[in-house]
């Protein structure tokens, strides 16, 4: 029985030892990340402006404006009647961040690359703590997606602020925060 369960304990071991090599070879044969051309890291809570048609951010965080597919803003036959411009916001772990609004919720809804697929986030009306949560997406390295609803009601001034971040496994302190402003209904 004795020679089973060391037979067992044998195969158990191997089988791991062969998974983690196996592991060890995928991430070898990833691609190396590079930061796109024109980022600035030193300002990474400024928005981005950015061109309609690719992601060419010139400075992470920044909102970064779209005009919609298939109109010329050039164009003097088109009244007033544009869709206010889309604003995108991103930093080094959050991307593709957007504020939409309806008659009585506002939605927020991005891509957010974080340990475990774990992160927080806060909606701030002026100083105060009106709404905080945690979300669970997929984790880094990949780029999981994420929406968060809330109730217009809970924006009462124009000094209100959205924050996503992620709590420091160092020292438990705030990290990679993306500070996004909600206009008052």
């Amino acid at each position: 029985m004795k020679k089973i369960a060391y037979l067992f304990a044998i195969i158990i071991a191997s089988i791991g030892l062969v998974s983690c090599n196996q592991q060890k070879e995928v991430v070898k044969e990833k691609p190396p990340v590079t930061e796109p051309k024109g980022e600035n890291p030193s300002t990474p809570n400024e928005p981005v402006t950015q061109e309609p048609k690719g992601e060419n951010p010139s400075t992470p965080n920044e909102p970064v404006t779209q005009e919609p597919k298939g109109e010329n803003p050039s164009s003097p036959s088109k009244p007033d009647s544009q869709e206010p411009e889309k604003k995108i916001y991103q930093n080094d772990v959050f991307k593709d961040v957007v504020v939409t609004e309806t008659s009585d919720k506002i939605t927020i809804t991005g891509k957010a690359q974080v340990f475990e697929g774990v992160f927080q986030y806060a909606l701030y009306d002026g100083d105060k703590v009106v709404k905080e949560s945690n979300y669970q997406t997929d984790g880094a390295p990949a780029w999981g997606e994420f929406e968060i609803t809330f109730s217009k009601g809970l924006v009462s001034s124009g000094n209100t602020t959205f924050e996503l971040f992620v709590y420091s496994a160092k020292d438990g302190s705030k990290i990679d925060t993306l500070k996004i402003p909600i206009p008052k209904p």
